[in-house]
C-alpha cells in the first residue's frame, strides 16, 4: 500500500487495499467531521451524512449551521478525491463499467458501491464459468469466505428492505419471513461455494448474519434497538430455515440457485404490496376487583388523575404509557383526553352508560413509542398508522361477594405481519397499559 494510490488516475487496485484504503479514510473523515461538529456544540453520526436535500436547500448564508456545513464540504474535498480514485482503480480491477463511478456521489448507493467492489474478485478470465467467477470472490481464509458472505447477504437484504418499507410502506410477509430466510439462505451458500459447511458452522453463520444487519439498520438509524429486539426471535427463526436448507444443498453448484431467491423474494414483495386487505381487529381485556362502590369507580375512571412513575422495565425502554385522563363533557359525544408520553388519545364517548359502562371510539391518537437510538432524528415509518387502536370501553360489574370488577378492554389492528407473531408483543404491552391505569384507580377509590 502506497500513498500514489489515492493520487494518481492510473492503473488499479485488489480488494485488499482498497477495503483497507477505504476503512482508514472513512475512520479519519468520521472523526474530522465530529471533531468540526463539537466545535460547534453539537453532535455528529453516521447517518448526517444522508440529511435530505431540503434540510441542506433551506440553509441561510452567514448562519452558524451555513457556516458548519460549509467547513464541513471543504473538508472532505481531499476525501471525494481519494474516494473517486479508489473506486475508478478498483473498478478498472473488476473489469466493470468504469461509469459505475459515478454512483459514488450518489447517497446510499456509494456504501453499497463500496461494499460491492471490496467484495467482487479480479477480472474474469476468458472462458470463466460464472460458478466459477462466483467462487473467486471469496477469499481462501475461512473467516474472509465468512465476512464477504455475510456482507453480500445483508447488502442484498438491506436493499430490499429499504425498498418494501420506505417505497412501499410493506411490512408483510417478503420482509419478515422472505428477507431473513434470504440472509441466511444467501449467507450459507456462498461460503459453501469456498468452504465445506458444517450443519453447525451454518447455524452460526445464520445467527451471525442477522446479528450483522440488525446492528447495520441500528447504527444507520433506520431502526430502533427496541423493535429490533422484538423482531429478533422470528428473524433468527427464519434465517437458521434458510441457512438449513443452503447448508442441505451445498453441493449444487448453479448461478440460479443464489440467483433465484433474490428474485422471488423481490416478486412477493412487490405483489404483496399492490394487494389491498383489511387487517383483523384484536380485542385485549384485563380486569381488576375493587372494594368501592360503582359511582366511585366510575367518577376516577372517566378522567383518572396522575399516575405515579412506572417500575415496569417494559415501560422504560420507550414504549408509550398512559399518565392522565380527562374529560370534556358528560354523556355521548363528550371527549376524553387520555394522555400518554408520546401524546394523548382523543376517544370521543359512544356509550354513556353511568355507573355501569363507559365505551368510546378512537378519533386520535400518538405513535405507540419512542425509540431508542443514538440518534435524535430517527422516524421509523411502522410508529405511523401501522399500529390502531380502534375503540376501548370500561365495564363495571358487580360480583357476590360486594366487591366491582373493573373491566377494561381495547380494540385494535396493526398492518404488521406475521399477525400472529405481533399480536403476541401488543397484547402483552396492551395488557400492561390496562394494568397501569386499573390499578391506579384501584388504589385511588380504595384510599378513599
Amino acid at each position: 500500500m502506497k500513498i500514489s494510490q489515492l493520487l494518481s488516475w492510473k492503473g488499479e487496485i485488489n480488494r485488499k487495499h482498497y477495503l483497507t484504503w477505504g476503512i482508514i479514510l472513512f475512520a479519519i473523515k468520521y472523526n474530522l467531521d465530529r471533531l468540526i461538529a463539537l466545535s460547534f456544540d453539537r453532535n455528529w453520526y453516521i447517518i448526517d451524512y444522508y440529511l435530505s436535500v431540503d434540510e441542506l436547500s433551506n440553509l441561510e448564508a452567514g448562519t452558524s449551521e451555513f457556516t458548519f456545513y460549509l467547513i464541513l464540504l471543504i473538508s472532505s474535498l481531499p476525501f471525494l478525491w481519494s474516494g473517486t480514485v479508489l473506486c475508478l482503480k478498483r473498478i478498472r480491477n473488476t473489469d466493470l463499467s468504469p461509469v459505475l463511478v459515478l454512483l459514488f456521489f450518489i447517497p446510499y448507493l456509494n456504501f453499497i458501491l463500496f461494499i460491492v467492489l471490496a467484495s467482487l474478485p479480479e477480472k474474469k478470465q476468458k472462458g470463466e464459468s460464472k460458478e466459477n467467477y462466483l467462487k473467486r470472490m471469496l477469499p481462501d481464509s475461512k473467516l474472509g469466505s465468512a465476512l464477504i458472505s455475510i456482507g453480500v447477504a445483508v447488502i442484498i437484504t438491506f436493499i430490499l428492505a429499504f425498498l418494501f418499507v420506505e417505497q412501499m410502506g410493506n411490512y408483510g410477509w417478503s420482509l419478515f419471513v422472505g428477507l431473513p430466510f434470504l440472509m441466511g439462505y444467501l449467507s450459507v451458500y456462498l461460503y459453501g461455494r469456498r468452504n465445506p459447511i458444517s450443519f453447525k458452522e451454518a447455524s452460526m453463520l445464520s445467527l451471525t448474519v442477522v446479528l450483522v444487519f440488525c446492528g447495520t439498520t441500528f447504527i444507520l438509524a433506520f431502526e430502533g434497538i427496541i423493535c429490533l429486539a422484538m423482531g429478533f426471535p422470528i428473524l433468527f427463526v427464519v434465517a437458521w430455515i434458510g441457512a438449513t436448507i443452503a447448508y442441505a444443498i451445498q453441493d449444487h453448484q448453479k448461478a440460479a440457485t443464489y440467483s433465484f431467491p433474490i428474485i422471488f423474494v423481490l416478486i412477493a414483495g412487490l405483489i404483496e404490496a399492490e394487494i389491498e386487505s383489511s387487517p383483523p381487529v384484536h380485542s385485549v381485556s384485563t380486569s381488576v376487583t375493587i372494594k368501592a362502590d360503582k359511582q366511585s369507580i366510575w367518577n376516577e375512571l372517566v378522567a383518572f388523575s396522575e399516575i405515579e412513575p412506572p417500575k415496569e422495565f417494559l415501560f422504560k425502554t420507550g414504549i408509550a404509557y398512559p399518565t392522565h385522563a380527562e374529560i370534556i363533557g358528560t354523556g355521548i359525544g363528550a371527549i376524553r383526553e387520555c394522555h400518554f408520553t408520546t401524546g394523548y388519545f382523543k376517544e370521543p364517548i359512544t356509550i354513556w352508560n353511568e355507573p355501569e359502562l363507559l365505551r368510546f371510539d378512537v378519533a386520535q391518537q400518538p405513535p405507540p413509542m419512542t425509540e431508542w437510538s443514538f440518534h435524535e432524528k430517527l422516524n421509523v415509518p411502522h410508529l405511523d398508522g401501522y399500529f390502531r387502536s380502534v375503540e376501548g370501553q370500561f365495564k363495571l360489574i358487580q360480583k357476590p361477594n360486594g366487591t366491582i370488577l373493573l373491566e377494561g378492554t381495547t380494540w385494535y389492528t396493526h398492518d404488521i405481519w406475521p399477525g400472529f407473531y405481533w399480536k403476541l408483543w401488543s397484547d402483552h404491552i396492551l395488557h400492561k397499559i390496562h394494568f397501569r391505569v386499573l390499578n391506579h384507580i384501584k388504589k385511588k377509590v380504595e384510599q378513599k
